[in-house]
């Protein structure tokens, strides 16, 4: 586990300057102590759970952004790439503060060294690589996340929890829109775009077997209102609320 501490000296100034890019301002810490032990558990849990799931997020777009250079790509598309980096690594320290409010991280293990990569295939090349971590992780799994994201926050209703929901979730949003702008932006340029064909079935796959996880997970539970756990009705709802968005935009576009 990295230490996630941000005392003083020269180094402290990049922490603030990272903090000012938050969508929404992060609330302070909320008092906890009405809610019953079983439900702060289980939020300490699962809000522990996702501070290495937002860690490999932090890994996988370095890697992204390695490639990118590599590959010369333009400088928006690098200093977007940049940015996430910096979201996300904002995010790994917000799920730990939470963390924090629930109870403290003293007793957990939380394993950052191995938070699961893409499996790299033996001929990939670098455009290969690059084009299918934006499309596999930066288009879908953030798209997908989006869902998710909002299914908690509407089960949430302690308020310090719930805003720490949105502030993520707007974070996720702009970033899938980054994702399809940066996938269009490969799939013209001379280098990238051969590695862009067949991507979409992949894709499609990918959505497909993360909402079957996600089905998977969804079976309530203590903590709900701490974003512990959520039911199938609550992502299904925001799914449908989601595909009803996608038919008004193409209706009136």
């Amino acid at each position: 586990m990295i230490e996630l501490g941000t005392e003083g000296g020269l180094l402290r100034r990049f922490v603030d300057e990272l903090e000012r890019t938050t969508p929404r301002a992060v609330p302070a810490q909320p008092d906890l102590t009405a809610y019953r032990g079983q439900d702060r558990e289980a939020a300490r849990l699962a809000w522990a759970s996702r501070i290495a799931d937002e860690y490999r997020s932090v890994a996988v777009f370095s890697e992204l952004l390695m490639l990118l250079a590599d590959l010369e790509a333009p400088y928006a598309t690098m200093c977007a790439v940049q940015r996430l980096i910096g979201d996300e690594l904002r995010h790994t320290h917000l799920m730990a503060r939470v963390v924090d409010w629930l109870g403290g991280r003293e007793d957990l293990v939380i394993d950052l060294a191995d938070v699961g990569l893409p499996p790299r295939d033996a001929n990939e090349s670098p455009a290969m690589r690059a084009v299918r971590i934006v499309g596999r992780e930066l288009v879908v799994a953030e798209e997908e996340s989006i869902a998710v994201l909002a299914a908690y926050r509407d089960a949430t209703t302690e308020p310090a929890i719930r805003a720490v929901f949105q502030i993520v979730l707007a974070d996720e949003v702009r970033h899938a829109a980054a994702g399809r702008a940066i996938l269009a932006e490969l799939a013209c340029s001379p280098r990238t775009a051969p590695a862009c064909v067949g991507l979409d079935e992949t894709m499609a796959v990918d959505r497909a077997e993360l909402r079957v996880g996600y089905r998977t997970l969804a079976i309530g539970g203590p903590g709900r209102m701490l974003g512990a756990s959520i039911e199938l009705a609550d992502l299904e709802t925001i799914w449908h609320r989601m595909a009803d968005d996608v038919c008004a935009s193409a209706c009136t576009a």
